[in-house]
């Protein structure tokens, strides 16, 4: 398997650790997804988009339990990700998973799950 291309991100407050196993892509999302962090969201989803498009991923999985704050831009990201996989005939799996204690999570991403429930779930750990 060929590796990743997708740098990790690292802010003072916001962090992104991508890595790939077998067929599915992870990213490990950490502290605050505010106005500062949507930039470097969003061209890290860019990257990660052409990934996997270039290796056929079959699932991409975002654990953002240890993810504290996510606002209407950076969830918009994750929108324009969707939206571009969709788009694509991909029919890769996007599973969101979430902290079950930190409630915000699930409903703040349960948007993206009926948006494109094909292709979006979120999970509890």
């Amino acid at each position: 398997m060929s590796s990743l291309r997708v740098e990790p991100v690292v802010t003072d407050s916001f962090g992104i650790e991508p890595s790939l196993r077998d067929d599915t892509l992870s990213i490990k999302l950490s502290g605050t997804g505010d106005m500062a962090a949507a930039p470097p969201l969003g061209i890290c989803l860019k990257a990660l988009h052409a990934e996997v498009l270039r290796l056929s991923i079959n699932v991409v999985e975002f654990d953002v339990r240890a993810l504290y704050f996510l606002n209407s831009s950076c969830l918009k990201g994750f929108i324009s990700f969707i939206c571009g996989l969709g788009g694509q005939g991909m029919k890769s799996k996007v599973v969101f998973i979430t902290d079950a204690r930190l409630g915000w999570q699930r409903r703040s991403l349960a948007a993206l799950e009926r948006m494109s429930p094909d292709l979006v779930s979120i999970a509890d750990a």
